[in-house]
């Protein structure tokens, strides 16, 4: 009798834990299923999409814990890595990405954008060689990738290497159904920062002539005639460039820093006056006014602008006021 009874107490003991531990086995499936490689990726998505980047890293990051692999989520996993600029890590799951799509002209743009961006936070001239290699490749890729053809003028152009820029400018001219203006302009630019203003003009007017409505070409057409002490043309310019857009503040300011050079305040006010009616928030538009207010003997109005200035950035405001007894903290 004492026998039969330990023996149906131990069937019960061996059926009581196989139970319980089945019941376990589902309670961990259950509380763990919301982690499966699927749905973290859904998450990771989610959040990626929405823009939502450091949660978005998060997620993949498990997902990759949890040997999930292929292009788009070592892609993603990069972007999200390069807005939280984590460039290294970036580059390593971007190059990832490229192993595995080696035909996908997004990764390569991307891959290339980390690294400029990288290039810029320490001006590494191997970095920005590096990006303009990967812009190029998504630009092979897809001719008709504009932005790859902007970067890699910008690459060349971060190590002064202006026929780069150049050469890949006019390919973009060639081959692209780009704007003709908007890259006669870039080449203007290659032209200028190496000091050649007459070829700058030349590809400036070409901007113009292929967007009567371009007005930044104008004013950049100006300045090439200043640095070609054509003061006259320069102003011209810069009037085209006002009448075409009455608002837009760049040509008033540059026309009142050719009357304040001469020492023309009574010209130079008026437009200075005129660019903060348009933005009253302009840094350099206040600075500008106020440096011609003290130019005058008019402290009360420069300090008022100076401090306008300076509270909207302007670290040439900041200067003046220290130099005048003025701190702001």
């Amino acid at each position: 009798m004492f026998k039969k009874k330990a023996d149906m107490n131990l069937r019960f003991s061996i059926v009581f834990t196989v139970c319980f531990l089945l019941a376990c086995a589902g309670v961990y499936i259950y509380v763990n299923s919301g982690y499966s490689k699927d749905v973290i990726l859904q998450k990771a998505n989610g959040y990626y999409f929405n823009e939502q980047y450091f949660m978005a890293a998060k997620y993949y990051a498990k997902a990759i814990e949890l040997r999930a692999e292929n292009a788009d989520l070592y892609r993603n996993y990069g972007i999200s890595l390069t807005k939280l600029s984590n460039y290294d890590s970036a580059v390593k799951y971007l190059k990832l990405s490229a192993e595995i799509a080696p035909s996908n002209p997004e990764i390569f743009y991307s891959l290339g954008n980390a690294l400029y961006m990288k290039a810029q936070t320490s001006n590494n001239s191997e970095k920005f060689l590096q990006a303009a290699e990967y812009f190029e490749k998504a630009a092979e890729l897809d001719p008709e990738m504009e932005k790859a053809y902007l970067l890699i003028g910008l690459s060349y152009r971060s190590v002064g290497m202006q026929e780069n820029a150049r050469a890949w400018y006019r390919r973009a001219l060639l081959f692209g159904n780009f704007s003709s203006a908007g890259f006669q302009n870039l080449i203007g630019h290659t032209f200028k920062e190496e000091e050649r203003y007459k070829e700058a003009a030349n590809h400036y007017k070409k901007a113009i002539d292929s967007d009567l409505g371009f007005v930044a070409a104008y004013c950049n057409l100006g300045d090439m005639y200043l640095k070609m002490n054509d003061t006259q043309a320069a102003l011209d310019y810069y009037e085209k460039a006002a009448d075409i857009n009455p608002e837009y503040i760049v040509p008033y300011l540059k026309t009142g820093a050719v009357y304040a050079e001469q020492n023309n305040y009574d010209e130079a006010i008026p437009l200075y006056l005129r660019a903060i009616q348009i933005n009253p928030d302009n840094d350099k538009a206040n600075y500008l006014l106020a440096m011609a207010y003290k130019n005058i003997g008019r402290n009360a109005e420069a300090v008022k602008y100076l401090k306008k200035a300076a509270y909207r950035g302007s670290d040439e405001a900041i200067y003046e006021l220290r130099n005048i007894g003025i701190d702001l903290r």
